[in-house]
């Protein structure tokens, strides 16, 4: 979650320094696989316009984040580490496109993408049309439940005060949303997917334990349905 989309040259730096001793530990610990964002720009305290989801400085952060990957990129090749990316609400890269290309620009075995289900109604509303786009990039998916405010005019919450522009962001357990998980998880056996799939629920602090564990099981469950055919 380095500030490495910066465009702030002295905060991108920082970023990539720590993004070089967080590769450094990886190695020491012998783990292959790092995930992160595109990045949210520049701390929003240092005075300058931090503006990314309205698109006033989205051009700026993407530059930032160029060079930033032309830094690190040949140290994950090097080193045999993935990165897997995510576009994320409010980042300079929010969506399944441009997300898709920009990883593919890059144009690295070492540097693929991560879908996010509880971002599923974000990105768009066909879940198979979505996985099938990203087939050849695709190395990671987060699993968790969301619901679809798009399905009902925005009016399944009420947020105070009027007009406010708040964004109500879920990880639910499964079957909790609206996330089609049998287009899901059947579309992913569909592509092939041999992935890292990982439980993303943050919902249900006080029962962690248990939701992870509901979580595995279900997720199993799907895999077995969906994947042992």
């Amino acid at each position: 979650m380095y500030r490495w989309a910066s465009n702030d040259e002295t905060e991108r730096q920082a970023a990539v320094k720590h993004w070089k001793r967080a590769i450094e530990i990886a190695i020491e610990l012998e783990v292959d696989t790092m995930n992160s964002e595109f990045g949210r720009g520049p701390h929003p305290d240092k005075g300058s316009c931090y503006c990314c989801h309205t698109g006033s400085m989205i051009e700026a952060c993407e530059d930032a984040w160029w060079r930033s990957m032309e830094e690190l990129v040949p140290i994950f090749e090097r080193e045999n580490i993935n990165l897997h990316v995510e576009p994320h609400p409010e980042d300079w890269c929010e969506t399944l496109q441009p997300a898709l290309d920009i990883i593919r620009t890059v144009n690295s075995k070492n540097v693929k993408f991560l879908y996010c289900a509880p971002h599923t109604f974000y990105f768009g509303d066909d879940t198979k049309a979505m996985l099938r786009e990203a087939k050849d990039v695709l190395a990671h998916v987060h699993v968790g439940d969301t619901f679809n405010h798009k399905a009902s005019s925005g009016l399944r919450y009420i947020l105070n005060p009027p007009g406010t522009q708040a964004r109500v962001h879920q990880h639910l357990n499964i079957g909790q949303g609206e996330v089609p998980w049998d287009d899901f998880f059947a579309t992913l056996s569909e592509i092939g997917f041999d992935g890292i799939m990982t439980s993303c629920v943050f919902a249900w602090e006080d029962r962690a334990d248990e939701s992870g564990r509901f979580m595995r099981t279900k997720m199993q469950d799907y895999i077995d349905l969906y994947f042992r055919k």
